[in-house]
């Protein structure tokens, strides 16, 4: 995926699409939580949640 700075997504085939391929996440550890993905994404398919270590959306003071 040419969004991601650190090539964490890519694209590979899929039969079940009409575009013919799926964003797949190989390398999610290397994800640094720049959302590049979820604002280059036309359809708003994606949504990035990044926890880093033992933080949880209660530590970190948010609420969805």
């Amino acid at each position: 995926m040419r969004a991601c700075p650190l090539d964490v997504l890519e694209m590979v085939p899929w039969d079940g699409c009409k575009a013919g391929q799926i964003a797949s996440s190989p390398r999610t550890e290397d994800c640094v939580g720049c959302k590049r993905c979820e604002t280059a994404c036309p359809t708003d398919f994606l949504s990035i949640r990044v926890y880093l270590g033992d933080e949880t959306s209660r530590s970190m003071g948010l609420a969805y």
